[in-house]
């Protein structure tokens, strides 16, 4: 978790690649992927030609590394995104980028690689990964706290330590068109998120990713606690401080 919360601060979402992950970066991401992955979330991890010569959406360009994010009958997307953001985090850990994808890839190319486990199950986002110039400039652009929360700075420093933690963790989550469709209520003892946009249908992936943040921001400070989802609200509810 501290090494996601590391990799967390430094990652941005890259679309331009220097080259794909060598053969070994793709075996260490096969078991990353095959360790988070469940009976409804898959993870599946290749390499393939023309994986990015998408129909429609921005090209990614330099690599042809991937991983594609399999959802089952009974998935949730909540869970999608937080266990695609927790391989994304591991993938950032080795030094490798990555971009979350909702439409810039070919789907064609993606369904070729992919056995599925039934008719039901379906790709649900896919991530480029590869290596990049660490050395070019990018800025974040992300909502205000007061946005976020509707506390003012002095009185969101006045938050223990674990909430700050964790909402300035989830503040830099990424979403699709960085629409961050999201608001964080810091109650008590948790934290609940609202989602306040669809977002072209990836909403609740979002905010799962969001919540992986949360989770790793808590962590960081010795603070864990379970999630529970109920009519659009995800709550983040303390029951272990360290």
């Amino acid at each position: 978790m501290e090494r996601w919360f590391d990799a967390a601060r430094k990652r941005y979402s890259v679309r331009k690649y220097t080259e794909s992950a060598s053969r070994d970066e793709i075996r260490c991401l096969k078991e990353a992927a095959e360790a988070l992955s469940t009976d409804s979330v898959r993870i599946v991890v290749g390499k393939k030609s023309g994986i990015f010569n998408p129909l429609i959406g921005k090209a990614i360009s330099g690599t042809e590394t991937f991983a594609a994010i399999l959802c089952g009958a009974n998935a949730e997307d909540y869970m999608a995104g937080m266990i695609g953001e927790a391989f994304v985090l591991e993938c950032a850990s080795m030094g490798l980028g990555t971009c979350w994808l909702g439409l810039s890839y070919n789907k064609r190319v993606a369904d070729s690689c992919v056995k599925y486990k039934d008719e039901y199950e379906k790709i649900r986002c896919v991530i480029s990964i590869g290596h990049y110039d660490k050395s070019a400039e990018f800025k974040r652009s992300r909502k205000t706290i007061y946005d976020l929360t509707g506390y003012v700075d002095t009185a969101y420093r006045k938050l223990p330590d674990w909430q700050q933690a964790a909402v300035n963790c989830a503040r830099i989550a990424p979403s699709a068109r960085n629409a961050q469709p999201w608001e964080f209520d810091v109650l008590n003892d948790s934290i609940q998120i609202a989602q306040v946009a669809r977002n072209f249908g990836y909403g609740e992936l979002d905010c799962g990713i969001a919540m992986m943040h949360i989770e790793i921001g808590a962590a960081h400070c010795g603070v864990y606690g379970d999630w529970t989802v109920e009519d659009g609200l995800a709550l983040f509810k303390v029951d272990y401080n360290g």
